[in-house]
């Protein structure tokens, strides 16, 4: 229950920090011109999208919490209910569709490369199946465990460390990426406008590492059936929304990585 109450505090701090940079992305794409129109309108989408997740998984969580305290107090605000089932299947779209941003990211830092994000692709689907098909059997086995029962913990981790590899490998490849364009513009004699500590900073959020973070530190915890996990799972959602509003900000200010048709430069630094 202290867990519980604790993730969801933690989650209204975490959806005030997504509140604010939900408005700076929606002022940056609406009021900013893009350096591609084209691509003005999915952004606008995607950035809804996955603020209406995040966004309706924390009214379910503030619903449990008051009502279990307030409305209709109960002995447990930690048991299951059809509607933290609700925010349990949420967690694992949220994941999946962040995932997605995340690999279409991959795909254009890539030069539009197919065959580097086949893999990923096929490990997204089979993540997302793995957190549907686990909601399935805890309702199934045990309708009101807090957490995963302890038959199904390794059921869990499986499908869950399967979606933290497929973030790192992700990370991987764009952080890769980028160091080797980087190098060829220091040998090509090409100078890079931005700091040394404002690249580092992009590569952090254009990666991911902040979702790729949030996501080791939950399945440590569900792998070892720690409590605290039901106070870093909601978090951890509103991160999985967060980190790709922060790179579809940094696409819309010109300021991400881009790949460009430039001999003399590979890699386009915005303003």
């Amino acid at each position: 229950d202290q867990a519980t109450f604790l993730g969801f505090a933690f989650e209204a701090i975490f959806y005030g920090i997504y509140l604010i940079l939900f408005g700076i992305a929606i002022a940056v794409l609406t009021r900013r011109r893009p350096a591609n129109k084209e691509s003005r309108l999915p952004m606008l989408a995607v950035t809804c999208w996955m603020f209406s997740l995040c966004t309706v998984h924390f009214a379910l969580n503030f619903n449990n919490v008051y009502n279990g305290l307030m409305v209709h107090p109960r002995p447990h605000i930690a048991a299951e209910t059809k509607l933290l089932a609700g925010a349990d299947m949420l967690f694992s779209i949220t994941d999946w569709c962040s995932q997605l941003i995340l690999i279409y990211r991959c795909y254009l830092v890539w030069g539009k490369s197919i065959w580097v994000i086949i893999l990923p692709l096929i490990m997204s689907f089979a993540t997302v199946a793995c957190g549907i098909a686990l909601i399935g059997l805890v309702l199934t086995i045990n309708p009101t465990a807090p957490v995963a029962p302890a038959a199904l913990v390794p059921v869990g981790t499986a499908g869950f460390s399967l979606s933290l590899c497929l973030n790192f490998i992700v990370s991987a490849l764009i952080i890769g990426r980028i160091w080797h364009i980087s190098r060829e513009n220091r040998v090509q004699g090409v100078a890079l406008t931005d700091s040394s500590i404002q690249r580092a900073m992009g590569i952090v959020v254009e990666a991911g590492l902040l979702f790729l973070a949030a996501q080791f530190v939950f399945v440590v915890l569900f792998a070892i059936a720690h409590p605290a996990q039901a106070a870093v799972e909601p978090v951890a959602t509103q991160v999985y929304g967060i980190s790709p509003t922060l790179i579809i900000v940094r696409v819309g200010l010109g300021s991400s990585y881009e790949p460009t048709a430039a001999p003399a430069s590979s890699l386009r630094f915005g303003s």
